[in-house]
């Protein structure tokens, strides 16, 4: 969806121009890669002042191989638009975000460096049989969570959920035992469990692949052959949130 005017400007002022420099002083003749990154746990997120995550590392990786200098801009996930992202001039976005068909339409994507897909959370303790109707059930309000579950109430499922703002909630919720149940990508899904003890019910509700939104097209097949040649590295940085995958 394409955002308005006042959302436009809205978003400005909310998006963190935060430049994080790791790789020096810059010098006259170094490319410079602007990268936004959408905040979200493991991908991008904060450690006390560090920005960390999956996709901060596989940036580091890039930006080693490559001989760039990447130059870091943090955004709200809501800044996925063309418009939004055609004014910020930025490169690359990254941050978690799954390939579908969709953004394929308007967004030129690298190819892809990790499967995910969404995924059921469960809180401790619950023994689940994997019928919808046994537990209740947290989702973001407009997320692709409460489509499924609109979805299974039309073909009949009698499932009890809360609309909730905000994926911070719904976590909230889970660890206090107040909800049974959410929907989370997959690889989060995964830090989830290991970093607080939440089940992960093993059927997927879909299978999707991750890859970097790439505005500059002359660093597309850079990225690309990276990727593949780096792709033992890449699952690396990976398990060092989640662990096996």
């Amino acid at each position: 969806m394409l955002f308005s005017k006042n959302s436009c400007t809205y978003l400005f002022i909310l998006v963190l121009f935060l430049v994080l420099v790791f790789s020096g002083i810059v010098q006259p003749a170094e490319m410079i890669v602007k990268v936004g990154f959408l905040l979200g746990s493991p991908y991008a997120f904060w450690s006390a002042s560090s920005l960390i995550g999956i996709d901060v590392d596989i940036c580091r990786l890039l930006s080693r191989e490559m001989k760039y200098h990447f130059e870091y801009y943090v955004l709200p996930f809501s800044a996925l638009d063309p418009l939004v992202l055609k004014s910020l001039s930025l490169d690359l976005v990254v941050g978690g975000i799954h390939i579908t068909e969709e953004r394929k339409k308007v967004f030129t994507f690298s190819a892809p460096y990790l499967q995910s897909g969404l995924a059921i959370v469960l809180r401790k303790g619950i023994k689940w049989d994997g019928n919808v109707e046994h537990v209740r059930f947290a989702v973001k309000k407009g997320a692709t969570g409460e489509m499924i579950i609109r979805e299974w109430l039309k073909a009949g499922k009698r499932v009890g959920y809360e609309a909730l703002v905000s994926n911070q909630e719904i976590l909230t919720k889970l660890l206090l035992g107040q909800v049974d149940a959410a929907f989370f990508d997959y690889i989060n899904a995964l830090y989830l469990s290991k970093s607080y003890g939440l089940q992960v019910w093993p059927k997927l509700v879909y299978e999707t692949q991750i890859g970097f939104v790439v505005l500059k097209s002359e660093l597309l097949n850079r990225i690309n052959d990276l990727i593949s040649k780096k792709s033992t590295e890449i699952k690396n940085i990976v398990m060092r949130y989640v662990g096996s995958y």
